[in-house]
């Protein structure tokens, strides 16, 4: 028997005859297979969706994606908009929150997990009231039927509150100066945005480890955790001598008070350092002091200003704040920032060590150091 092919469906010759010389359409369909009718429905629908240009999610994402990064090499050519305009940190942002999606990044708010105990005692509850309440009704209504189906009903409004709406709202407004408003919103997906954009702004390596405010950050969690070694090694020769200039003058009741032994033994603590007798003493000194002085603080949930402030050649001042879970805000005016830090960072032949802890230049050499502060108590016993 010979076989003809039409549409993507099998006919023997002597139907499709039979077709041509009268046969009707109901006829024909008799003979059509299953398989043949469901290859000429997706031939169909293939060719369609081929027509209309229908892709998948995915793909669409995908091409949006390559589509928004040739926009934003073309962007970076543009000066104006380069320099004077957050509009390539957007489109970044809108790509960098694009590719979450993409790779099925969790990007929706926190949620409260679900009480399943609780659901499912209420389940048990509502199916247990629900039925009592048919069965009072199963020959009529009856008034207090009505008592179990509200209770009925309160079991269903109580698993409906335990699944749905749990997302949980980060609480930043007590963790923010007055007066300063956050940079994004409940959305995390904001948040992304937000993150590129504020590194777009920042780019030029001073939140790098070897820039001014990642060189502040690791001085402050080397010394929250009372590595002082580690700590000193980012500052410069000037701030360590001044520290150590500090701590024998405080100590001078027990170290004696003689200028010129008391720089000998500046000068020996700085050659040998952990090498000096009086080394560990110094060294407990100070973490002990520096704790104190920033009490408990994380240095997981400190941010930095994201404005340059330079004060002269080869120093910067940066200043370091505690954020919290808020991510970071914004101030349109001079704002007190609580439990904020200043530091004066150094260039030192390419690399950024800190200068100062406490003021805005460094620390003069001394017996005792100025480290200009107001009512500093180490200047109280000099004569005027």
């Amino acid at each position: 028997m010979a076989w003809l092919s039409l549409a993507n469906v099998d006919l023997p010759m002597q139907h499709l005859l039979s077709f041509s010389e009268g046969g009707s359409p109901a006829r024909y369909a008799q003979h059509m297979n299953p398989e043949g009718i469901a290859n000429a429905v997706v031939s169909v629908l293939a060719a369609a969706g081929t027509l209309a240009g229908v892709t998948s999610r995915t793909r669409r994402r995908r091409n949006e994606i390559r589509e928004n990064l040739s926009l934003a090499e073309e962007l970076q050519k543009n000066t104006i908009l380069r320099d004077h305009t957050p509009a390539v940190a957007w489109l970044h942002g809108k790509i960098a929150l694009d590719v979450a999606k993409l790779s099925g990044q969790p990007i929706g708010a926190p949620k409260k997990p679900i009480p399943k105990g609780s659901v499912v005692f209420a389940t048990i509850l509502l199916l247990a009231f629900g039925s009592w309440t048919y069965w009072l009704n199963r020959d009529g209504f009856v008034w207090y039927s009505l008592v179990t189906g509200a209770l009925a009903a309160s079991m269903a409004i109580s698993i409906l509150g335990m699944t749905t709406n749990r997302e949980i709202p980060p609480d930043a407004e007590n963790e923010m100066p007055e007066g300063a408003h956050p940079l994004g919103s409940q959305s995390p997906a904001e948040s992304i945005v937000t993150s590129v954009a504020m590194a777009a702004m920042s780019s030029d390596g001073r939140f790098e480890d070897e820039g001014q405010l990642g060189v502040a950050f690791r001085f402050i969690r080397h010394m929250t955790a009372g590595e002082f070694d580690d700590a000193v090694n980012l500052a410069d020769e000037n701030w360590l001598r001044c520290r150590i200039q500090a701590w024998l003058w405080n100590a001078r009741a027990f170290t004696g008070d003689d200028e010129a032994q008391m720089q000998a033994t500046t000068d020996a603590m700085m050659i040998t350092r952990s090498g000096h007798a009086f080394w560990e003493a110094f060294s407990s000194a100070e973490v002990e002091f520096f704790q104190d002085a920033w009490g408990e603080i994380d240095p997981d949930q400190l941010g930095g200003a994201s404005r340059r402030r330079r004060v002269a050649r080869d120093y910067d001042l940066v200043i370091v704040a505690p954020l919290g879970e808020s991510g970071g805000y914004f101030v349109n005016s001079p704002t007190p920032v609580p439990g904020g830090l200043t530091f004066l960072m150094h260039n030192s032949d390419g690399s950024w060590l800190l200068a100062n802890h406490l003021g805005g230049a460094p620390p003069l050499p001394g017996y005792p150091p100025s480290w200009w502060i107001a009512n500093d108590p180490s200047l109280d016993e000099l004569r005027d």
